[in-house]
């Protein structure tokens, strides 16, 4: 910086810098301490599912259980029956022999190989436990699935429904069929407590990913930010050097016939815009600070760090233009303070007073058009005359005050003969 730096550009350096580095600590710590939305344990999600799935598994040893207790009963009451009737037929001393109906026997077997095969019992005890009084009951279980199906050989049936009756006569099926009730009522309350700790237990998920992590975010936001700030410093730093070196240069001309280039040049320089990019700066760091305030944390589909970094290149762009348009507006609103602030610097011989107060006020804009596409000796001249006819209203206004205040005075100081209210003829000196 040096004395050729617009006060206004001093200003707007500073109230980059105020907005740049609040809004970019407040985003970097939104950014670090932003945490994902709060969700269900992905555990407990799984428990209740596999608790579901054990609950329906386990329906089928129920079926089988039930079924084989009453097959079981229907199968030794039908085994008791024939039994008897071979006693009741057969002669005295004469060994009793009997036949079973397979159609009794055959359900038995099949209920007993679907319990063995679904690994009912292990299923049953993993739910309620071991149970002594159905301990029995699958042994017999157990053996019978081991049991070969007899097919529709006649004796082979009746081998195997003798030795289904040996092993279910005295087997506590009534046991088993309670302990897999148990273990299906204890199942479904499985289910139940799993779907409550499903809804209550919740973990804090990972923020989403996208393009950028969150620390590269920082670092390419931020460098955004800071990048522009020393975009902007470059440009103000070179618009002042750019007015120092014209204006020095043109300080040997101070007390020559070309006078007026010095002037000229002030005025020229005065019509130019601020150095600097003030908006590119606070649109950047407004931007990103908007974009990871506004970014909501619990829709998995957002990524913050990402938005970080679309905000603060999206607002520095965005500022960019803002910064342009508001140039455009303002147009050449602020050159007469301008032009002023200059003249203090330089102290030119053509006073920037008389050129200012040679061009009407309300046509800057026309006159800065049709000056600045003079050449540099017809700008000069031009400067002269203002400032010559901005002289000669100034002196010529002087005169007429003068004027002015003479006749007021005059008329103040003459005094009617005979003192106050009285008329007559003025004295006459040197008559008496």
């Amino acid at each position: 910086m040096n004395e050729y730096t617009r006060r206004e550009e001093i200003r707007w350096t500073l109230v980059t810098v105020f907005i740049l580095v609040p809004s970019v600590a407040i985003a970097i710590v939104k950014l670090v301490v932003a945490e994902g939305p709060m969700v269900t344990d992905p555990k407990s999600i799984e428990a209740e599912r596999a608790a579901k799935q054990a609950a329906l598994d386990y329906k089928a040893c129920v079926r089988a259980a039930n079924q084989l207790g009453d097959e079981v009963g229907l199968f030794k009451k039908r085994a008791e029956l024939a039994r008897k009737k071979a006693e009741k037929d057969a002669k005295k001393d004469e060994k009793v022999e009997y036949e079973i109906p397979w159609t009794s026997a055959r359900p038995v077997l099949k209920n007993a190989k679907t319990l063995e095969t679904v690994k009912c019992r292990g299923a049953t005890e993993a739910a309620v436990g071991k149970d002594d009084k159905a301990a029995a009951a699958w042994v017999a279980v157990k053996k019978a699935a081991r049991t070969d199906d007899p097919g529709k050989d006649g004796k082979d049936q009746q081998a195997v429904a003798q030795k289904l009756l040996r092993l279910f006569e005295k087997a506590p099926v009534d046991q088993l069929r309670k302990q897999a009730k148990r273990a299906d009522a204890q199942l479904a309350d499985n289910v139940k407590q799993a779907s409550t700790q499903r809804e209550t237990e919740k973990i804090r998920a990972v923020l989403p990913t996208g393009l950028f992590p969150r620390g590269p975010a920082i670092g390419v936001g931020v460098g955004v930010a800071l990048a522009a700030l020393i975009i902007s410093y470059i440009s103000v730093r070179s618009a002042s050097v750019r007015r120092g070196r014209t204006l020095v240069s043109l300080r040997r001309f101070a007390n020559t016939p070309e006078a007026g280039l010095q002037a000229a040049a002030i005025v020229r320089l005065a019509a130019h815009h601020n150095g600097g990019e003030p908006g590119m700066v606070i649109g950047s760091a407004l931007g990103g600070l908007i974009a990871c305030v506004a970014a909501p944390t619990d829709n998995p589909n957002v990524f913050i760090a990402d938005l970080f970094v679309a905000g603060s290149m999206g607002g520095l762009l965005i500022g960019l233009a803002a910064q342009w348009l508001i140039r455009t507006v303002t147009g050449v609103n602020r050159w007469r303070d301008r032009t002023k602030e200059l003249g203090d610097i330089e102290k030119p011989t053509i006073p920037v007073a008389l050129v200012l107060g040679g061009v009407t006020k309300g046509l800057e804009k026309q006159f800065l058009r049709y000056f600045e596409a003079l050449p540099v000796a017809d700008a000069a001249t031009v400067v002269q005359k203002l400032a010559a006819q901005a002289e000669e209203q100034i002196l010529a206004a002087a005169d007429a005050a003068a004027q002015q205040q003479a006749a007021v005075h005059g008329s103040a100081t003459w005094q009617p003969q005979g003192g106050m209210g009285g008329g007559g003829m003025p004295p006459h000196h040197g008559h008496r």
